[in-house]
């Protein structure tokens, strides 16, 4: 069975990404998914130069062990919050590298596509984390999955099924060929640029 974490990646208090990934685990993943919270994991900026402390290393191993992920990114004027870049600092290829991810993109209004385009073009190249192209944009956030049943929440319960569904699928079929993708990574690290 695969594994699944959700990286709730605001690093503000009781905030909507959060309140969104345990929907997204409730509903999508019965419970089962892990959530790493960017708030409560409190990364320190990296440096290149901070040591990896027990937490950071617990962190790592549960990336590590996961086959697939969910990321619930908020859209903070315009840009994804520097919380989950730094995210993809501090674990790179080894932990990523041809993983599928599904992309929720979170805003409090309108917003959220900023947040799809900013990590398609940046967040992949050295981690080799594999975005689906499916994505989530969920808007109008503090107002969704309240309990109120609305057409948007309808809308928005069926499309994420469809993501999520996919996201399955993929992580089941690229699991068995994960070695032979990574086999030369040590040889090329980095993607091209």
């Amino acid at each position: 069975m695969s594994k699944f974490v959700i990286v709730s990646a605001s690093h503000r208090a009781d905030s909507q990404s959060r309140r969104l990934s345990d929907e997204l685990n409730a509903r999508y993943f019965d419970s089962k998914a892990e959530i790493v919270d960017l708030y409560a994991l409190d990364l320190p900026v990296w440096n290149g130069e901070h040591p990896v402390t027990d937490e950071i290393k617990a962190m790592q191993d549960t990336l590590a062990a996961a086959d697939g992920f969910v990321f619930v990114v908020p859209e903070w004027h315009g840009m994804a919050p520097a919380g989950v870049k730094n995210l993809f600092l501090w674990c790179n290829f080894p932990l990523f590298a041809h993983k599928p991810a599904l992309m929720v993109a979170v805003s409090g209004s309108v917003g959220g596509a900023f947040v799809v385009a900013e990590l398609r073009s940046s967040s992949y190249k050295n981690s080799r984390l594999l975005w689906l192209p499916e994505h989530l944009i969920l808007r109008d956030a503090s107002n969704l999955w309240q309990g109120n049943n609305s057409e948007s929440d309808q809308y928005l319960d069926q499309r994420a099924a469809y993501a999520v569904d996919h996201l399955k699928i993929y992580t089941e079929v690229l699991a068995p060929k994960r070695a032979a993708l990574t086999a030369g990574l040590k040889e090329y690290p980095n993607g091209m640029s």
